[in-house]
């Protein structure tokens, strides 16, 4: 359960998302480098990156969960359950991976989400390897944005990767985003959002459609950012209205609670990473100017035990 919004500014957009967990889970900040081996195909070759990237992981181990490439390209990971279409066998002649490992390999390669969308039909993400033994392939879609400002979904549909358009600007889980845009439409007018009485009539759950009701909607409605500070402040504002409280959500599979672990958002005009845990109000930021050893591979701990700053 997370959820995933994209705030424009003048010279690009924000993108960030909640990282919902049903059981607390280690997590910290990664800079992976250029001609890193960010993982090994199912025909059993390691593949290396082209670009710099970073952004989070859990317990320290690749992939990245969401992150920023050193081209601006930003992307987003969500669970997609229920929707597993993707392929179960290799195909020669094309890259075949687990979806675990499609995230890093995008932003491993692709400077931009038209080089991205491009490059599509050459991905096979497969449940079974060249052996045919079945491997580690989660139900996640995802959500990718550059300095152009267009924002895609690529999503797996009869065992093959598509992409759509999304000027919704919003991710959330399952259902996909054709049947999450028909239930929006269906609640208000999207070209006459002043009408709709959002007082009243807004969602306020926590199910994925709802999520995607209201982070549409607060993200249409609120004031414009100009610059890439003010983007960040207002995705923070939004995003804290799809945040689940520790103990608001509690489950049957695990001794604990869903909630949100931490928040996080990445620009495309300075590939800044910045993050806030679930426990801890202070905002952190990494750049790649701060990264001093640009050659090996970098784990960055989170700060989660709750800080504040003087005043003077």
């Amino acid at each position: 359960m997370c959820t995933g919004i994209k705030v424009n500014f003048d010279n690009g957009c924000v993108l960030g998302r909640t990282m919902d967990f049903e059981s607390p889970i280690e997590y910290n900040a990664l800079f992976l480098p250029r001609g890193y081996s960010y993982c090994i195909d199912l025909t059993g070759k390691p593949l290396y990156s082209k670009y710099m990237m970073m952004g989070i992981v859990f317990r320290n181990r690749d992939p990245l969960k969401d992150g920023v490439n050193e081209h601006g390209l930003t992307g987003i990971t969500n669970d997609f359950g229920g929707f597993n279409l993707y392929s179960k066998k290799i195909e020669p002649d094309k890259i075949n991976i687990s979806s675990m490992d499609y995230f890093n390999y995008a932003l491993a390669n692709y400077k931009s989400v038209d080089e991205l969308e491009k490059d599509l039909p050459n991905i096979n993400i497969s449940t079974r390897d060249h052996k045919g033994d079945s491997i580690l392939c989660p139900d996640f879609h995802f959500m990718f944005s550059d300095s152009t400002k267009r924002c895609i979904i690529v999503e797996p549909k009869q065992g093959k990767l598509t992409s759509t358009d999304n000027p919704y600007d919003v991710m959330t889980n399952s259902p996909g985003l054709e049947s999450q845009t028909r239930r929006l439409k269906r609640l208000m007018d999207i070209e006459n959002l002043d009408e709709f009485n959002s007082p009243k009539d807004l969602p306020g759950g926590y199910d994925p459609i709802s999520r995607f009701i209201k982070a549409f909607y607060l993200n249409r409605m609120n004031i414009p950012a100009g610059n890439c500070k003010e983007a960040y402040s207002n995705f923070y504002n939004i995003i804290s209205a799809m945040t689940m409280p520790n103990g608001f959500v509690r489950n049957r599979k695990y001794s604990s609670t869903t909630c949100t672990r931490y928040t996080c958002a990445y620009d495309t005009e300075y590939k800044h990473m910045t993050v806030k845990t679930d426990t801890n109000p202070m905002i952190y930021q990494l750049s790649f100017q701060d990264i001093e050893d640009k050659e090996k591979r970098q784990s960055f701990f989170i700060e989660s035990e709750f800080e504040t700053k003087k005043l003077i």
